[in-house]
């Protein structure tokens, strides 16, 4: 009960937030638009393009895949293949790393492994298939397999911790 109530205040103040916008861009256009070429237009671009869309994938994500699947390819007894799908989804879908949370909260809630989650959080934020062209490009491929051969191993490793410790699922 608590967390729903927890849960519904979130969301009125999410509202409240918007509303509050909405009324400053009616009021005071010029002041949003100060608000947004003044500032650092990647994160505003992230917040107004991206993350919008974002939400909406894992919603959908959320609606169209049913947890049985998500328990057969990514849960407790998905073994060695269930690994390679949470670390390669880690590391293949783009976009900033807080982007990870929202998706793993779903994947959590539909039960997935605490492993296989630690693989896919611990992918996206440290092997990105699209930013390792960059990094190829631009420190060489030396410095690329080092830094993956470095990285891989602590990811599995704090994984293996991770199953290890013992948490509840939040019921947000």
């Amino acid at each position: 009960m608590i967390h729903k109530t927890k849960n519904r205040h979130h969301k009125f103040l999410l509202l409240l937030i918007v509303i509050a916008i909405a009324i400053i861009a009616f009021i005071r256009p010029e002041f949003l638009k100060t608000v947004f070429f003044e500032s650092n237009f990647s994160d505003i671009f992230m917040l107004l393009a991206y993350l919008p869309g974002f939400f909406i994938l894992v919603g959908l994500i959320e609606v169209w895949l049913p947890e049985s699947f998500i328990q057969k390819h990514l849960g407790k007894h998905s073994g060695l293949k269930g690994a390679l799908y949470a670390f390669f989804i880690g590391a293949a879908i783009p976009g900033p790393f807080y982007l990870a949370f929202p998706m793993a909260a779903m994947l959590w809630k539909k039960g997935v492994s605490k492993f296989n989650l630690s693989l896919f959080v611990g992918a996206w934020s440290c092997l990105k298939f699209g930013e390792e062209i960059f990094e190829l490009q631009f420190l060489g491929l030396r410095f690329l397999l080092l830094r993956v051969f470095l990285t891989v191993p602590f990811i599995v490793l704090m994984s293996f911790i991770m199953k290890k410790v013992h948490f509840e699922k939040s019921e947000n």
